[in-house]
């Protein structure tokens, strides 16, 4: 059983990126992600997603019955009616009204339940006023003047420093996986290598608490949440500057009373967690995606590296060309139409927004990845008002580490002695490996 970490501030803030922790390569492997059970490790399924979305922009069927994988038994919950949306318009209808395709469907997620609340499965004013307490600390000005100058830039610099000199790497664990956990980890205040502890702990004890024994998923539990209330308690006595004193200090108006009051201890548990699952498995694979696609598209690869101005156009199109989590799920609670079809209410919906990005009724030439394209929004990181929180963090991280490997190695390419990456995976997609030669 683990033991609950130290979170005194006396430990080596980047220790644990230099080290070689085998639980770097137990979590971050795509085809090893609990998400991605009973998924084809050989086949890519944007171009099936694509033929869906070209018959017909809603199909009854959950994703994964529609792409003839195997359901995750305990994934989402009760048996219920479930649906696809596959359009762009279909997608954006399910995004946007948040009231009639409700997010409250997560919480028939047995993973979700035990992250506790948060915005995640809320909709209306609930989520509205618990969004509001953190969104000023993820805005991009606080992002590029806190985040950036706090965390990433730092982290950035320490991993592409360890890489001078060397003539190959995996960027995949080198570079992608470590930032975003890293970042996201310290700015809760843990170091060292608890950074990565807590990371590994905190998925023993939801999304993979289905593949252990109970007794170790519940020990796992008391590890995050002993973790988390020292933290609290260490940042109540002295306040750092990290998020969680952050959220200390933040203040929302009790739907109850009207009256302010501060976020509860759950709900700072909950905002945590989330942005550690969040920050540390969407950033990580979505960096690899784009540095694979500046190596695939090399003409791209040299106009950044020539206009530095171009790599945000080079991130943002990596979101529609290849993003991370293709889908998400609602709930209907009321009978609807959608693009023609009926939605009877009580029916579970699944939103591709994978497929929504390719739609060619929106983008041209969608499946060709073009920093170049007319500026349209895309749905790699959600939409409407339950866009990601952090994906101004996301896109820092991103950017930073991309100028970065531009400065150091500007003639970086894929290195031809390691297997060609390939793009893998359906709810959690990423790079099976980001192999490149650096000089």
């Amino acid at each position: 059983m683990a033991t609950c970490p130290m979170t005194g501030k006396g430990s080596n803030a980047l220790s644990s990126l230099m080290s070689d922790n085998p639980r770097y390569a137990e979590m971050f492997d795509v085809g090893s992600q609990s998400a991605n059970v009973g998924v084809d490790g050989d086949r890519d399924y944007t171009d099936a997603m694509n033929a869906l979305r070209d018959a017909a922009p809603v199909h009854k069927g959950s994703l994964r019955a529609l792409l003839g994988v195997p359901e995750l038994s305990h994934s989402m919950g009760p048996p219920r009616e479930e649906m696809t949306f596959f359009s762009y318009r279909a997608c954006e209808i399910g995004f946007r009204d948040n009231l009639i395709f409700s997010s409250e469907g997560y919480n028939e997620s047995p993973g979700v339940k035990t992250i506790g609340p948060t915005i995640l499965s809320m909709v209306g004013k609930p989520h509205k006023r618990l969004r509001s307490a953190a969104q000023s600390l993820f805005k991009r000005p606080k992002v590029i003047d806190w985040w950036n100058k706090r965390w990433i830039e730092e982290t950035v610099d320490a991993l592409l420093d360890r890489l001078v000199g060397q003539q190959t790497a995996d960027l995949n664990f080198e570079l992608c996986a470590r930032l975003p956990m890293a970042t996201v980890t310290r700015a809760i205040g843990l170091e060292g290598e608890d950074v990565i502890e807590f990371r590994y702990q905190l998925e023993r004890a939801t999304f993979g608490a289905a593949k252990l024994p109970p007794e170790e998923a519940a020990a796992s539990r008391a590890w995050i949440d002993g973790t988390l209330r020292g933290l609290i308690t260490e940042n109540t006595r002295d306040p750092g500057d990290n998020l969680i004193t952050g959220l200390l200090a933040a203040e929302i108006i009790d739907e109850e009373d009207g009256i302010k009051r501060r976020l509860t201890e759950d709900e700072i548990f909950g905002y945590c967690k989330l942005a550690i699952f969040a920050g540390g498995g969407t950033t990580w694979r979505q960096l690899g995606i784009a540095i694979d696609a500046l190596m695939t598209h090399r003409h791209f690869w040299e106009a950044c590296r020539d206009d530095r101005s171009l790599v945000d156009a080079a991130v943002e199109e990596s979101l529609r060309w290849r993003c991370t989590d293709p889908m998400m799920p609602r709930l209907c609670v009321e009978d609807s139409v959608v693009e023609g079809v009926e939605v009877p209410a009580g029916t579970r919906v699944f939103l591709c927004f994978g497929a929504a990005n390719h739609d060619p009724a929106i983008f041209e030439r969608p499946t060709e990845y073009d920093i170049f394209r007319r500026k349209q929004a895309n749905m790699g990181f959600g939409f409407g008002p339950h866009r990601c929180l952090g994906i101004e963090v996301a896109r820092q991280e991103m950017i930073v580490a991309i100028n970065g490997l531009l400065d150091r190695f500007p003639n970086m390419a894929l290195d031809p002695s390691k297997p060609k990456p390939e793009y893998r995976g359906l709810e959690h997609r990423g790079m099976t490996g980001v192999g490149v030669k650096l000089q």
